[in-house]
């Protein structure tokens, strides 16, 4: 236990500063970039949820923002518990807003979530005529105890951010990996830990129109960044100069019984934050970030 509470107080400090900015209050709130071309905006909103044993926070863009990515990291460093982990990371079916759930497991540790969602505008289309160019495909697991699959946005789209939803019905299951793998495709898997529990996850890629009359070639870029090894690493991603981002993710190595994630968001600094841990049994691991930044060419 002192072991726990010495790496807790390091990752407190280490979580403020990654986050970059907290609301007391409710309501969503945003920070704005732009892209080298000027063409491409992209909002950040945040959101907190209240504090149990399973938080779920939805985060709306409103206006003419159209949903293109988000994330969130529970909050149970700030009480040194035994950890909620992250169990989906989705748009709604009209890129609204962003959700994303969460869980204790096993042992009792009401959390929140701090909850982020990524809009997008585009200089010259309103948001119905943006929604024209954006698509969603997914792809469904096979039921497993350790679930996982990879989507792949459409021919002649640029893949903008990635989505997973794990649909467990016992102990639970929860996330390991959500990640861009390619340029054009997104992974994710999930785990159940000490209790057996077959469950079903959903990954989806979150892709726009790669050329739009009038706007011109949207490129992605995606960028990566391996933390060290430890019980509970962390890890940040930056986009390159002139991009904006859209997305992110986690890549998770363990050796033993597992690590599962906490914290997948993007940050005010035009990045990406994850952070993984064991859970109630040893296992130090480490994780990779990633960030996908766009802009127009």
């Amino acid at each position: 236990m002192d072991r726990m509470k010495k790496w807790t107080r390091a990752l407190v400090v280490m979580a403020s500063s990654c986050l970059g900015f907290v609301s007391s209050t409710a309501a969503a709130q945003q920070k704005v970039f732009t892209d080298a071309s000027g063409k491409i905006q992209v909002g950040i909103f945040q959101k907190d949820s209240e504090t149990t044993s399973q938080p779920i926070v939805t985060i709306p863009v409103g206006g003419d923002w159209v949903v293109i990515g988000g994330g969130g990291a529970t909050t149970w460093i700030g009480h040194a518990g035994y950890g909620s982990l992250l169990t989906a990371s989705y748009p709604d079916p009209y890129f609204s807003s962003w959700t994303v759930r969460a869980k204790d497991h096993i042992y009792s540790d009401p959390s929140a979530i701090r909850g982020y969602a990524i809009g997008i505008r585009v200089n010259g289309l309103s948001r119905q005529q943006l929604l024209e160019h954006v698509k969603l495909t997914s792809v469904a697991s096979n039921y497993s105890g350790t679930p996982s699959a990879t989507a792949y946005v459409d021919s002649g789209y640029t893949l903008l951010g990635c989505a997973f939803q794990i649909q467990y019905s016992s102990a639970g299951n929860m996330a390991v990996d959500a990640y861009p793998m390619s340029s054009s495709s997104c992974y994710a898997s999930g785990k159940d830990h000490q209790v057996f529990d077959v469950s079903m996850m959903f990954v989806s890629a979150i892709g726009i129109r790669t050329t739009i009359p009038g706007v011109g070639n949207i490129i992605n870029a995606i960028q990566s960044s391996l933390s060290a090894t430890g019980d509970a690493p962390m890890a940040t991603a930056t986009v390159p100069d002139g991009f904006v981002v859209t997305g992110g993710g986690a890549d998770v190595t363990y050796t033993r019984l597992g690590h599962l994630l906490w914290m997948t968001n993007p940050t005010v600094h035009n990045g990406w934050t994850v952070g993984s841990k064991w859970h109630a049994v040893s296992d130090p691991g480490y994780v990779r970030a990633y960030a996908i930044g766009v802009k127009v060419q």
